[in-house]
């Protein structure tokens, strides 16, 4: 199997660095899923959801490689899964934020934030059901199979549809690749200065997911200073993924026809929390620019 070829370097071949890096991520995937089902416990349902981003990531990354619909289909199935865990974590975050904000508020507040709190919950044992057997369906060994032998065939046709080499270093790849990310994100980087749009932040924050997937993916070829790197891109991605979350919870108590004074002190310090969220980005943005991190990406490249 190409796959046992390790580690990938620099200079690998990008044919072979394809196989070997998604069958990291496979792995990753499915033992991830293995733990989901054995415990359903929150956290292990948040590692699969990510673990099922990245995947797509390696896929899309590396769909160059693989001509025909055999990684599209994969790609279909994971994203699915995705879509299905976003469910559940969206009722889990909704609960545990709903819930530690009745404790930080005046008390008058609780009998509304508590019957939000109690739908979410209920909301989410419905989901839970769903998830298995939408998780088994989904994943079965029909994927799995079909997953390895798709990965451990990379096509040597030179050159390959778009372009690209075959056999040109994973380096030069990676440089294109990481490079094709970071304009998505200086691209948003203007409009999202502006604390009101919230549009504009929350495509960025969807960008930035994308550049550190893609970053984790290709981390071997960065050396020591990846960690650093790593930590400021995921920085980004937590404050801006932490406003999205504080968007969507002002639209709940929207609709959520509080009574007096809920209906005022929950949205005041909804807005509260995310004007501390916004000036934090703010500053990220001056002491660590975006373009200076794709910059020393590239250079460690």
């Amino acid at each position: 199997m190409i796959a046992q070829m390790t580690p990938v370097t620099a200079e690998t071949p990008l044919w072979a660095a394809a196989s070997v890096l998604l069958d990291e991520r496979g792995r990753d995937f499915f033992r991830r899923r293995d733990s989901v089902l054995e415990s359903f416990d929150p956290e292990a349902i948040h590692d699969l959801r990510v673990a099922s981003r990245r995947l797509r990531e390696g896929l899309l990354l590396f769909a160059p490689c693989y001509p025909g619909d055999g990684l599209a289909w994969i790609l279909k199935k994971i994203r699915k899964v995705t879509r299905l865990l976003g469910d559940i974590r969206n009722s889990d975050e909704a609960a545990r934020f709903f819930s530690t904000l009745s404790e930080e508020l005046d008390a008058a507040c609780r009998a509304d934030l508590s019957r939000l709190v109690t739908a979410f919950r209920e909301e989410r044992a419905a989901e839970l059901e769903q998830l298995e057997a939408g998780l088994r369906k989904l994943t079965s060994a029909k994927l799995s199979d079909r997953f390895r032998l798709t990965v451990d065939n990379p096509s040597l046709l030179a050159p390959l549809p778009g372009g690209v080499d075959p056999f040109v270093p994973l380096a030069d790849f990676a440089r294109a690749a990481l490079g094709a990310r970071l304009d998505d994100v200086l691209q948003l980087v203007p409009a999202a200065r502006f604390s009101e749009n919230a549009a504009a932040q929350h495509r960025m924050r969807i960008a930035v997911k994308h550049y550190r997937y893609r970053l984790e993916i290709l981390s071997a070829l960065l050396g020591p200073g990846f960690q650093e790197l790593h930590a400021a891109v995921k920085g980004y991605q937590e404050v801006l993924g932490k406003m999205h979350d504080l968007d969507v919870f002002a639209g709940i108590c929207r609709n959520a026809a509080f009574a007096p004074p809920a209906a005022e002190l929950v949205p005041a310090a909804i807005a509260a929390k995310r004007a501390q969220l916004f000036a934090a980005f703010a500053r990220m943005l001056e002491d660590s620019p975006f373009e200076q991190l794709g910059e020393r990406v590239r250079e460690a490249l």
